[in-house]
């Protein structure tokens, strides 16, 4: 087996990976760490004590982790070959392969700033977009809000995408759901229908790169709370 040059590139210094390790129930148990390559077919891996030890883990079968880079991701079959301390556990690379996002899985929860319409509304008239915590995937975006809105109806967004330049997008979109009536308003979900190519593209940039953003952050304090203890 050889190692490509994403793996080589990636765990030459330690990385967050999603880890799915096998039980005695046949089932999988879900956890966190960071790991590095530690010779030419090893990987050191380290998981919060909190999640050790995993209860009834197999220590015949294989684990899989998961390393998301944004555009792709690597996934990694290993052997468990030293399992005595959660700072120290050892793996042997059986099998790994790098894969693209499809980009319509992606979805994060991000704020932006989302204006939303019914019917035809001159620019003069039109609302002013305000910050809003929002989930977004390349197909749709729910949030959070005060208007009322019938599933089935079209509706107009004026979205604006915070980062480096303020991308400012004009859509159409269908309510999918309204949830229930709270303090805040009602959790409304929408799936665009209506956007040109040029702002499709954005919004879909604007989703890798704060997926990106998120998985970077998210290592820098795992890499912290590691090194606290």
């Amino acid at each position: 087996m050889t190692l490509t040059d994403d793996l080589l590139n990636v765990f030459h210094q330690w990385h967050m990976v999603e880890i799915s390790v096998p039980t005695l129930q046949g089932e999988t148990t879900q956890c966190d760490g960071v790991a590095r390559l530690n010779g030419p077919f090893h990987l050191e891996l380290q998981i919060f004590p909190s999640s050790w030890p995993i209860p009834a883990l197999d220590p015949r079968e294989s684990w899989h982790l998961l390393c998301d880079q944004g555009l792709h991701f690597i996934n990694i079959t290993a052997h468990p070959e030293k399992l005595e301390h959660p700072r120290h556990i050892r793996l042997r690379i059986e099998s790994h392969e790098t894969r693209d996002h499809l980009r319509q899985n992606l979805r994060i929860e991000t704020d932006i700033y989302i204006a939303c319409w019914k019917g035809e509304v001159t620019p003069a008239a039109r609302p002013q977009p305000l910050r809003t915590h929002a989930s977004l995937s390349s197909q749709g975006l729910s949030f959070t809000t005060e208007d009322t809105f019938a599933t089935g109806e079209l509706v107009s967004l004026h979205l604006i995408l915070p980062g480096t330049t303020l991308e400012s997008l004009l859509c159409q979109a269908q309510v999918l759901n309204v949830g229930q009536a709270k303090k805040k308003g009602r959790k409304t979900a929408l799936k665009i229908v209506h956007i040109t190519p040029e702002d499709s593209e954005k919004f879909s940039l604007f989703i890798l790169a704060e997926q990106f953003r998120s998985m970077q952050a998210k290592t820098r304090l795992m890499a912290l709370m590691l090194g606290t203890w």
